[in-house]
């Protein structure tokens, strides 16, 4: 079997003593691809105080077909508090503000496909929001300026599901959450 250069020049590859392939490759990180090919990556900010402790703040649910993939986000915080992050809550959700996701390629045209929200107190009053699981917490003693977290093992979001952000003290919340719309292979 040949392994040919795919562009019809007859250049086949080589193959070292060791049987290794030899290539001179460049390679760049699937979000680098998904942001300049596609223009489908995004960031949403968002800046929330809860009116009272254990309030979820921020909302986003996607609705494509596609996944969504969290890379991580953005905190910073005015006292000290508890983040957490939530995903699969599901239900209304109360005196919510839209958000618009940033498309993070300068030229990219394309809107985030989703529900995007943040307020004082989502689950509150007559909504519905429950059910999720806590997958991350942030823990600061004071206020802070902002700091990145990586999601180490990326966030998964199929249609249809969601993330939340919760907060447990009275503190105003300024954030990023970053991610892309995962494209097939």
């Amino acid at each position: 079997m040949l392994i040919e250069d795919g562009k019809g020049t007859g250049r086949k590859a080589a193959v070292s003593n060791d049987n290794f392939l030899k290539t001179r490759a460049v390679t760049v990180s699937i979000e680098h691809y998904i942001n300049h090919h596609n223009g489908e990556a995004f960031n949403i900010l968002f800046q929330q105080a809860p009116t009272a402790g254990d309030d979820c703040i921020f909302y986003m649910e996607n609705s494509s077909d596609d996944d969504v993939v969290v890379e991580g986000l953005t905190l910073a915080v005015s006292g000290a508090c508890e983040v957490y992050i939530q995903i699969n809550d599901v239900g209304t959700r109360n005196a919510a503000t839209d958000v618009v996701p940033s498309n993070l390629n300068a030229s990219g045209s394309k809107l985030g496909d989703g529900e995007f929200e943040y307020g004082a107190d989502l689950d509150g009053g007559a909504a519905t929001l429950a059910g999720g699981y806590e997958i991350e917490r942030y823990v600061f003693y004071a206020a802070t300026n902002s700091s990145a977290f990586n999601f180490e093992q990326d966030v998964i979001l199929q249609k249809n599901r969601t993330l939340t952000i919760w907060c447990d003290a009275i503190v105003t919340v300024t954030g990023t959450v970053i991610y892309n719309q995962h494209i097939e292979d």
